[in-house]
């Protein structure tokens, strides 16, 4: 009998109540013999008793690069440029879109209202008030369906918390979006910009290395596709230790290793 989703699910010890925040590549699945279909109908299955929570970011760009086009987000109307599934869900009947012009999640479920709330005044996109802070906070879990262990925007968050103790400065200027909410009003709001580099250099996989044999991390591998669940709230609490001595010690943190080997011009 062919591995199904929900064995994989149940493998990685994937909770079926609570929040899965899923980051996908619908070519890699369909390489372990999984549809965009298939996937979608296996998560909603999963979290009917949960919220399911996707990133639907409508740029592919660095951060720097999209904030510098003079952005227009339209909740409704801008799509997800990364990837299939992302976008189907956003489609999706009964879910609901952060307002956030840049690192839009989308989310479906009992709590979804709460989890798609944005604070307008707050020009940190991954701040104490951002959605990606308050789903640490919420303790939600992290899957990967068929993507790199560096896929993780979350370490942007950790970026933000120890930006003031880093060598130099995660954010580089300030920039006006113009965005559209569900009802066609507009309004402005302001978005620090990610430097290049913490993208471009960042690699959160080295975490999963340094803490390698935790119960942070649990993962499978099917016909070279990855498959990985990461506990946030663990996963956070060490990270921000791990920064905060590597700080200490004037050096960057382990996924920021990089950035000492490639200093700017």
């Amino acid at each position: 009998m062919s591995l199904t989703l929900a064995a994989i699910f149940d493998e990685l010890e994937l909770p079926r109540s609570g929040v899965l925040y899923v980051q996908s590549s619908t070519d890699w699945l369909q390489k372990a013999g999984f549809s965009a279909g298939e996937t979608l109908t296996a998560l909603f299955d999963w979290t009917s008793a949960g919220t399911l929570v996707m990133p639907v970011y409508p740029f592919r760009t660095t951060h720097l690069e999209y904030l510098s086009s003079s952005p227009r987000f339209d909740v409704r109307k801008s799509a997800v440029a990364i990837g299939l599934i992302p976008e189907v869900f956003r489609r999706t009947e009964g879910v609901r879109r952060s307002l956030d012009p840049d690192f839009s999640i989308a989310a479906l479920g009992a709590d979804s209202a709460d989890i798609v709330r944005t604070d307008p005044d707050d020009d940190d996109p991954f701040g104490g008030t951002s959605v990606y802070a308050r789903l640490i906070q919420r303790g939600a879990m992290m899957v990967g369906l068929g993507v790199s262990l560096n896929t993780n925007s979350f370490i942007h968050a950790i970026d933000s918390r120890l930006s003031a103790h880093y060598p130099r400065p995660a954010y580089d200027g300030r920039f006006p979006v113009e965005v559209v909410d569900e009802h066609g009003a507009v309004s402005t709001v302001w978005r620090r910009a990610l430097q290049p580099d913490f993208q471009r250099f960042t690699q959160p996989s080295a975490v999963v290395a340094a803490a390698a044999g935790s119960p942070i991390f649990a993962s499978r591998v099917i016909g070279g596709v990855n498959f990985f669940r990461c506990d946030l709230s663990r996963w956070s609490s060490w990270c921000e230790a791990h920064g905060r001595a590597a700080a200490d010690a004037n050096e960057w943190p382990c996924w920021l290793s990089r950035l000492g080997e490639n200093k700017p011009a």
